[in-house]
């Protein structure tokens, strides 16, 4: 019997090579991102993005501690990219009003062209986070902080005007989304035209 059973765990599979950490965290941000675009809803579970990666849920917990750290990878790994097309915007156009406008359209780009996500991602991509240094409600205040600077006004407004204005598109894109009453480029203008009126005010003591 002992000889019979020796032979029996012999014949089992040899354990596979190490999984690189690295590698497989990527894999499963890009299976919460297939489970999230597939179904639509922003509330997937870890045995969704289990199931899109072909793994078990204790392979994404050897991952990540829970579905919220998933989502906080995924809302910095799509802050990274926004962040990127930001920092070509400030680095490539001087004029504070085109900054202001490509800005904008590079935020409802990304809402229209990811909608899902969006509605999954908007409260983690827009918060404040102690650790984070490229937060993409940063990166507009410094090119509206430039603008305030460059109109005489003052820069301490690019903060909350950064705030609201990532709201707002959030806010206005998911509204024309669902209606599609105009073109994105309309939408992109309205809100444009809302920011840099704004602008006028800018320097002016509040009443």
């Amino acid at each position: 019997m002992p000889e019979e059973m020796s032979l029996r765990r012999g014949r089992g599979r040899p354990p596979g090579p190490p999984v690189d950490p690295a590698r497989r965290r990527e894999e499963l941000l890009d299976a919460a991102e297939r489970a999230i675009r597939v179904s639509g809803r922003p509330d997937v579970g870890l045995a969704d993005i289990a199931s899109a990666a072909g793994l078990t849920r204790s392979a994404v917990y050897a991952v990540f501690s829970d579905r919220s750290a998933v989502m906080e990878a995924l809302a910095r790994r799509h802050a990274d990219i926004i962040l990127r097309r930001l920092a070509a915007i400030v680095n490539g156009v001087t004029d504070p009003a085109e900054q202001t406008r490509a800005a904008i359209d590079i935020l409802a780009r990304w809402f229209d062209d990811e909608p899902a996500l969006a509605r999954a991602l908007t409260g983690r991509l827009d918060r404040p986070a102690a650790t984070d240094d490229g937060l993409i409600v940063g990166t507009v205040a410094d090119i509206l902080r430039d603008g305030f600077i460059r109109r005489g006004g003052d820069p301490a407004s690019a903060e909350p005007w950064a705030h609201a204005l990532v709201g707002a598109v959030a806010t206005t894109v998911g509204w024309w989304a669902q209606t599609r009453t105009m073109s994105r480029e309309q939408i992109v203008d309205h809100l444009f035209l809302l920011v840099w009126a704004g602008f006028s005010g800018v320097g002016r003591p509040l009443p």
